[in-house]
């Protein structure tokens, strides 16, 4: 007997499957002359750990290669195609629709194109559950995001009901204190919707308090919150749960090594914890191979890898979510 995998933290530009990103990239003229398709990909794979400032410069490309709704709609479907068949059966993706307007679209435009994509590929599979979540951006105060954030908390809340099931906060972590953003996450509040939010990848525990004392449920990353022990206990007071993808955070440098993250930790003090790829493309990881490494190296079980997908299962914002908790606590009553 298998198990569902639930999927919380999947940036969709950070996911374009490799056919696409090739495919994308000739489009626009972006490869040079001479350069297979094999080498274009490992150019782009982070294979090497660098700073997340560094990182997300990595971003630059691969929103430069979805400025049309075709594009967006197709990587949408083909991404949750991927995962359905990679056993994913609950999947948010997150993106931020104000990467995405400097051709055609407008903000609304990219969010239709991606809800398209979604439609398209739980019409292929019925039983695929997937929610968008929309994220406001941190890029630092000169960036001048703050009218662009204010709309995405508003367009999250007007298509709340057609697959819109919240609002993040990604970026860099620490361009900006987070605690500047607090009036987006009280509007989406007033507005009833969801939120989680990037706190604790490259920042301090002290990042992870704020998010809690706004009342995240849910928390992106969250690592460093072991470096503070009343937060990691008001984490597990409050059932808060981690949204944690230790390959990103090695390649990101927010933890020295693999071995070093803290995820055997949390879920040993009993934080719940789901685990994710972040952005499967551009660190090379899929899930299964994320799995198997937690298995090598912290020797997780199957029943401990199960267990992580109801918390993710639980704490997700999709409708639907329902089948899959179901789904999951049959199988680990039956391996109990």
């Amino acid at each position: 007997m298998n198990y569902p995998r639930v999927q919380l933290h999947c940036h969709l530009d950070g996911a374009i499957p490799e056919r696409l990103f090739v495919k994308y990239s000739r489009e626009g003229g972006y490869v040079p002359e001479g350069v297979s398709d094999e080498e274009w990909i490992r150019q782009n794979v982070m294979t090497e750990s660098m700073t997340l400032s560094e990182g997300l410069e990595k971003f630059v490309l691969l929103t430069a290669i979805l400025q049309t709704k075709e594009h967006l709609t197709e990587v949408t479907e083909t991404i949750l195609d991927d995962y359905y068949e990679e056993g994913s059966r609950l999947v948010e993706l997150r993106f931020a629709p104000q990467s995405h307007t400097e051709k055609e679209m407008d903000m609304e435009d990219a969010i239709l194109a991606v809800l398209e994509g979604r439609k398209r590929a739980m019409e292929k599979h019925p039983d695929l559950v997937c929610g968008i979540l929309v994220c406001i951006m941190n890029y630092g105060q000169e960036w001048g995001c703050l009218e662009n954030n204010i709309r995405t908390v508003e367009l999250a809340a007007k298509y709340k009901d057609q697959g819109v099931v919240g609002i993040d906060l990604a970026g860099d972590e620490m361009a900006t204190p987070i605690e500047s953003y607090a009036p987006q996450f009280e509007m989406a509040k007033q507005l009833g919707v969801n939120f989680t939010i990037h706190a604790g990848e490259s920042g301090p525990a002290s990042n992870v308090a704020f998010a809690l004392s706004i009342g995240a449920k849910r928390i992106g990353h969250g690592i460093h919150s072991i470096q503070d022990e009343k937060v990691v206990e008001e984490i597990i007071e409050k059932g808060v749960t981690l949204e944690v993808s230790p390959t990103s955070n090695v390649l990101s440098r927010c933890v020295p090594s693999y071995k070093e993250h803290p995820i055997r930790t949390f879920f040993d003090r009993g934080v719940r914890v789901n685990v994710n790829t972040d952005d499967p493309s551009l660190f090379g990881i899929r899930l299964e191979e994320e799995y198997q490494k937690l298995r090598e190296t912290f020797h997780f079980t199957e029943k401990e890898l199960a267990l992580m997908n109801l918390y993710g299962a639980e704490a997700s914002f999709c409708e639907g979510k329902e089948k899959v908790i179901e789904e999951l606590k049959a199988y680990l009553a039956a391996v109990e």
